[in-house]
């Protein structure tokens, strides 16, 4: 019978750190989590296009943005792992959801309804 034993940890992010930091996104801005990977170019280039995206439920009326999202590819000038590669774009994907909730056009109206 063989031994059981755990993994050594690995030096970074692997898919279960990019799991919990998608669900955290999700859970702390109401909103369902995305992560897609396809083949990015024509041919076997080796390449792989990473998206990541967040969708809204919104009110009707809202004039927040259904959807953020952002991009990246790998292997990139970045160095980093796949996974390395998808937890940086997560960081990401909070920043931009951050951005939007800064853009105070969207909630300062000059006409509020009466």
């Amino acid at each position: 019978m063989g031994k059981t034993e755990w993994r050594a940890s690995s030096t970074g992010p692997d898919v279960m750190d990019v799991m919990t930091m998608l669900a955290a996104i999700g859970g702390l801005h109401s909103a369902q989590t995305a992560c897609v990977f396809s083949p990015a170019g024509s041919g076997s280039s080796g390449t792989v296009d990473i998206a990541l995206s967040a969708l809204f439920n919104l009110l009707p009326g809202s004039s927040l943005p259904e959807s953020v999202g952002v991009h990246g590819t790998y292997p990139n000038k970045n160095g980093t792992s796949l996974w390395g590669e998808v937890y940086r774009l997560c960081w990401l994907l909070d920043e931009e959801i951050s951005k939007t909730y800064k853009n105070e056009a969207l909630w300062n109206k000059a006409e509020l309804p009466g």
